[in-house]
């Protein structure tokens, strides 16, 4: 079944794609998913440490479902004429639950898309046609959004005819150096690198960016679709605290159910010109069923009690790979946040073995794209403790057996037997 199902998948999206998945011992085609499980088309069941972030409640969390099924018995999308109510509500949910200077939102689909738009908001309300972006940063695979990623290439592959400057996000002077210049119409900045390599910005520099952002009339545009929405252990990760002029949401506020995403902004700083619907509106963007999702996540990611379990999770997590690695001369570093967690290794080709044998071990990872040699472990916040320590357990075990010679590498499975 499994053998069929990606000589399908070969057909559908080219040999390569099947020849990646089949050397990683990825074999089957997901089916079905719950909580921390994916199951797949030859029945065998995966521990979900992936997802690319968008699994904090997990699969099929019952109150983003329930919320989902209740929805679809009333309307999908939006007819775009009347003002929708479940879109109303969403918006709602995301501006009392973000700093008080963010009074409006605008709803999208996708992460890159809500960069886009923050991109045309900051052009229209400023006047001003260059950018700041920074080293190591991600934005979205959008060609806005790729513009303003160094990790993809930025400018230099992706270039908008707007200029676009990438600094260190550790050095205050160079950026006021620029912003007093009066040529930037917006800063793009990730509290937390994510592609990058899960990489957390000084929160004493995300200040100081604020102050030199005030000082010269500079919107600035925190990009919290990773990290923000409990993913960190907070609501947001550095919103309430360098309270920037516009907010992007995105993956977990789909609740790993539908493609949501969101620019929260301030109307003082964007003005109407600059949300003219001629340049934001979208056809799918702001339909009751997403909408729906997105009020649902907020409200459930604004629970203290969910918070503290991340955080605690988190910390459990950090802890146990610290201590499991640490006499692994290949483990350079352990780092993160919350359930944002990086295993950085000396190398790449390490890195892409080890997912291979965490695969063996029936457990689901994924390396960052612009910096490979660095592994996410993004475990949702509703996975049981024992699972989560079987999890981290199993990606231990992946680490030192790829970090050996090949003949001596195991590959012990996960004991499923306790989970089914």
């Amino acid at each position: 079944m499994s053998t069929g199902f990606l000589t399908r998948y070969a057909a559908a999206f080219g040999r390569s794609e099947a020849l990646m998945r089949r050397l990683s011992g990825l074999l089957g085609g997901e089916v079905a998913a719950e909580g921390a499980w994916i199951v797949d088309t030859a029945g065998r069941r995966w521990l979900d440490f992936g997802s690319f972030g968008l699994h904090l409640l997990g699969h099929r969390h019952p109150a983003v479902t329930a919320a989902a099924t209740k929805q679809l018995d009333l309307m999908g999308l939006s007819g775009k004429v009347l003002g929708n109510d479940a879109a109303t509500r969403c918006a709602e949910a995301l501006i009392d639950a973000t700093p008080a200077n963010l009074d409006r939102a605008v709803l999208a689909n996708t992460g890159a898309e809500a960069v886009d738009m923050a991109v045309k908001m900051v052009l229209l309300a400023t006047g001003r046609d260059e950018f700041l972006a920074f080293r190591r940063s991600y934005h979205g695979k959008t060609m806005g959004a790729l513009s303003l990623s160094d990790a993809a290439g930025g400018g230099d592959r992706f270039g908008l005819r707007n200029p676009v400057h990438f600094l260190e996000p550790d050095d205050i002077g160079p950026v006021r150096e620029l912003l007093a210049t009066g040529r930037i119409a917006g800063v793009f900045i990730e509290p937390i690198q994510g592609e990058g390599g899960i990489r957390p910005v000084a929160r004493e520099f995300l200040e100081q960016l604020r102050q030199v952002c005030t000082t010269t009339g500079t919107p600035l545009v925190l990009d919290e679709i990773q990290t923000g929405l409990g993913r960190c252990g907070r609501r947001w990760r550095s919103a309430d605290d360098c309270r920037p002029d516009l907010l992007l949401v995105g993956k977990t506020l789909g609740g790993g159910l539908l493609p949501v995403s969101a620019v929260v902004f301030s109307s003082a700083t964007i003005g109407a010109t600059a949300t003219d619907p001629v340049v934001l509106a979208s056809s799918f963007a702001g339909g009751a069923l997403a909408a729906t999702v997105g009020e649902t996540v907020v409200d459930l990611v604004c629970d203290e009690h969910l918070l503290d379990r991340v955080r605690d999770l988190g910390l459990t997590a950090r802890t146990r790979l610290a201590d499991g690695l640490a006499a692994n001369p290949r483990v350079r570093e352990v780092r993160g946040e919350g359930l944002m967690i990086g295993v950085e290794l000396d190398d790449p080709a390490l890195a892409g073995n080890v997912v291979i044998e965490a695969a063996r071990r029936d457990l689901l990872i994924s390396f960052c794209l612009s910096r490979p040699n660095v592994i996410r472990i993004y475990p949702p916040v509703v996975i049981d403790r024992a699972e989560l320590i079987d999890g981290l357990d199993a990606f231990v075990g992946a680490v030192n057996a790829a970090s050996l010679p090949a003949a001596a590498a195991t590959s012990p499975s996960l004991d499923r037997g306790d989970h089914a």
